[in-house]
């Protein structure tokens, strides 16, 4: 499996519980303020289990104007940012306006004429590199926990960020490929001075995102190519 060293745009998780309103359990990886800390009350292997700020990969982004603390016609009303290769899916973001428990930003990746989530993820922001790596490590680790079965690719040496031709920002990944295609995704990304001096907006971060196949997909074999 390959995974795109230029998906720089937008991806956290929770601790598990059980919906009060459906029966069907939704898992919610939920990063404390100081210690890391998940309950898993079963394993699962279908991405959807899982929720980022009460969001989950196949929901309908226009579902969850409320949580995103935005009108839908907010939602219909925000420009699209494109991939280079493709516009089949296209991508949103969204910071926090008060309403997430656990990231300052979100994005998600979506079909852009019904709004259906292919990709989710959440930014939280981190101390320095060793704090990102040590975040990432008790992620994964909780993240191992929850899936029944899966294969890792575990990226953690830092490399060159390609959408800094000066080389000086680096990322890195640990990525849990499931049976069914679907991806649980953790990277660290930190950017140089002279990068967030001429870009904006750019902050050192962790990111963990939620892919499902047809997201995976279409970033490995359509937006760049």
């Amino acid at each position: 499996t390959s995974h795109d060293p230029n998906y720089n745009l937008l991806e956290i998780l929770t601790h598990i519980r059980h919906s009060e309103k459906v029966f069907i359990m939704k898992r919610l990886l939920l990063i404390l303020i100081l210690t890391l800390s998940f309950q898993t009350l079963s394993k699962a292997d279908d991405i959807r289990d899982f929720e980022i700020e009460g969001i989950s990969v196949g929901d309908s982004l226009l579902n969850h104007a409320k949580t995103i603390g935005v009108t839908k016609k907010y939602i219909l009303d925000k420009n699209f940012t494109f991939y280079p290769g493709s516009r089949r899916l296209a991508l949103l973001a969204f910071s926090d306006k008060g309403n997430y428990n656990t990231y300052y930003k979100l994005q998600v990746t979506v079909n852009p004429n019904d709004y259906k989530i292919h990709r989710i993820g959440g930014f939280i922001k981190i101390l320095n590199k060793n704090d990102c790596l040590d975040k990432q490590k008790r992620i994964i680790k909780d993240l191992e926990n929850s899936f029944t079965s899966f294969e890792k690719f575990n990226d953690v040496k830092f490399t060159e960020h390609t959408a800094d031709k000066s080389g000086k920002s680096i990322a890195n990944g640990i990525y849990l490929d499931l049976p069914s295609g679907d991806t649980a995704m953790v990277e660290c990304y930190i950017w140089s001075d002279e990068y967030r001096k001429k870009h904006g907006g750019h902050e050192d971060n962790l990111r963990v995102t939620l892919s499902n196949k047809s997201g995976n997909d279409f970033v490995n074999k359509e937006a760049y190519k």
